[in-house]
């Protein structure tokens, strides 16, 4: 018998958050640049990796756009 398209088994229980390593990911680019976890969550998630969300914040960065963190 075919299996069904939505026959995947989910994990209803929400013990695992499938996301954690894009949070992850966006938090270390907000510690880098002055915007918010979610905006750098945003980025990862939307250019597919944190080396790339990284290259378009230095880009934004040579524009004037962001700013980068004072190194403490």
């Amino acid at each position: 018998m075919q299996r069904g398209l939505f026959d995947a088994e989910l994990d209803i229980d929400y013990e695992r958050d499938p996301y954690e390593s894009v949070r992850a990911a966006g938090h270390r680019l907000a510690t880098e640049f002055v915007i918010g976890d979610r905006e750098a969550f945003d980025l990862v998630l939307g250019y597919g990796s944190e080396d790339a969300a990284r290259r378009a914040l230095v880009q934004r960065w040579w524009r004037g756009e962001v700013q980068p963190r004072a190194a403490a």
